[in-house]
């Protein structure tokens, strides 16, 4: 596509942004363009935006606008947020990166998923989706990133404590490839019993292992040694199940059996 053919609409407030979407057909919510590897042809510009560049925090989460930068979230530091997300955060790509790539282009980015995906879905994030007519709280689980007329305005970053929390990233480091996938292993642990536990992968595709999740929640810890075995075959297969119609590398798959059995060797 001809530069030249591209048409660049500039959001200075939310309600131009909502103006500009609501009258330019196919326009497509851009930041600092940072993970494109096509730019669109009509793109609407948020980046800057004073509304969507800020950072709030509360008690139990983060509340952290969709143009807020990598860097500046990253500054939160390990204090103020999970220190698996801190980890996250500052794997991706360099600082110069960093600087101009947000939070809500990492989450929005196709058809590869942001590095930050895992670590939020397993998380358990909220968006909020915004129009000119309302607001949408809406759990990462369920987003599509084919939401319509509405625009990423806020990310709602649970900051609770795990006693086992692994991040893994799959991949180069400078830029999302098909090869490129992210995973989360979590894990709360009372008198030897695992209370909680969250799985959680993405790259061509994004998913939590809900099913092993309640099959293992309330197991006893030492896990047996076959028991081990049996989670490791019912992931395999689960994983199986996700990437039926696709073509993903048996490399990740190999990479993400590898991580997952040492997650639930380290709950020993």
């Amino acid at each position: 596509m001809q530069e030249n053919n591209i048409q660049v609409s500039t959001a200075e407030t939310l309600s131009d942004a909502f103006y500009y979407l609501k009258t330019i057909p196919n326009l497509v919510i851009t930041g600092a363009c940072t993970q494109l590897l096509e730019l669109p042809q009509k793109m609407l510009s948020v980046r800057g935006l004073k509304e969507l560049s800020e950072i709030t925090r509360k008690e139990n989460y983060i509340e952290a606008g969709a143009a807020v930068t990598l860097s500046k979230l990253a500054l939160q530091g390990k204090s103020k947020m999970p220190a698996f997300l801190s980890e996250a955060l500052l794997g991706i790509a360099t600082p110069q990166i960093r600087n101009i790539a947000t939070i809500g282009g990492n989450i929005c980015a196709n058809p590869i998923k942001g590095t930050l995906y895992a670590p939020l879905l397993a998380l358990e994030a909220r968006l909020i989706l915004q129009n000119e007519n309302e607001n949408i709280i809406m759990p990462i689980t369920k987003f599509s990133g084919t939401e319509g007329k509405y625009i990423v305005t806020k990310i709602r970053i649970p900051t609770d404590e795990w006693d086992i929390a692994e991040f893994r990233r799959i991949g180069t480091r400078q830029r999302l490839t098909d090869k490129s996938a992210s995973y989360v292993f979590l894990a709360t642990v009372e008198n030897d019993v695992l209370t909680r536990i969250r799985i959680a992968f993405s790259g061509l595709i994004a998913f939590r292992f809900t099913n092993l999740e309640n099959r293992i929640t309330g197991s006893k810890l030492p896990l047996e040694e076959k028991n081990i075995s049996s989670f490791i075959t019912d992931a395999s297969l689960e994983y199986d199940r996700y990437f039926a119609d696709s073509t993903y590398s048996p490399l990740i798959k190999e990479e993400f059996l590898r991580l997952i059995t040492y997650s639930f060797k380290k709950l020993n």
